[in-house]
């Protein structure tokens, strides 16, 4: 089935098809998302609410409904899209990836011994249609910073399997994800600021 997750009615449609006890849903991978093309306060506040509800709100509802289904029956693995910028501070797709990461924390102790994993994935740069959508010129990062779908994919269930509840692949953003949790957040933040991908420019 296909559904616009910004729209409750059709998200609640979802909800409802994880949540049917005689179709069980195995895997739930959160992985719908974009970027946006304007800093928080240069976007209408309805464009950054959209946003939420696909980010954010989608992740609650459609784990709330697939994880009570799964502890339900003993099994079952969730698997959130968060983001390497859930551990920066790059505007409010970085702020709602860290909702992400902390929730699906959350979420694991919830159902730990339950049968059910929980894990975030915290991908770097990715080859997908991602930030050409989103109009961002990234066209001055190099090629070693960025990973391939299929290689990403494979690395996530090889930590899942593993029990990870956070889970970063490639080696260079494990790295990075390990300096950002012990610099100072000042740090950090000005880090984030030269770091944030810049729109391309209008013609």
């Amino acid at each position: 089935m296909s559904a616009d997750l910004s729209d409750r009615a059709a998200l609640e449609r979802v909800a409802t098809r994880l949540a049917d006890p005689d179709r069980p849903v195995d895997l739930l991978v959160n992985n719908a998302g974009y970027g946006l093309r304007k800093a928080f306060l240069n976007n209408d506040v309805a464009v950054e609410e959209q946003a939420f509800d696909v980010l954010c709100r989608a992740v609650l509802v459609t784990s709330h409904a697939a994880g009570r289904a799964m502890r339900e029956r003993g099994s079952g693995a969730i698997i959130n899209v968060s983001s390497v910028a859930s551990f920066l501070a790059m505007g409010s797709y970085s702020a709602a990836k860290a909702w992400v990461t902390v929730f699906s924390e959350a979420l694991a102790n919830d159902l730990a011994g339950t049968g059910v994993r929980v894990m975030a994935l915290c991908p770097g740069f990715t080859h997908t249609e991602f930030h050409q959508r989103a109009e961002m010129n990234v066209s001055s990062y190099p090629e070693a910073m960025w990973l391939q779908p299929d290689d990403l994919v494979r690395d996530a269930l090889a930590d899942l399997d593993r029990g990870r509840v956070v889970s970063v692949p490639g080696t260079a953003y494990k790295i990075a994800v390990g300096a950002l949790s012990v610099l100072p957040r000042g740090l950090v933040r000005r880090m984030s600021s030269t770091a944030t991908p810049k729109p391309r420019k209008e013609r």
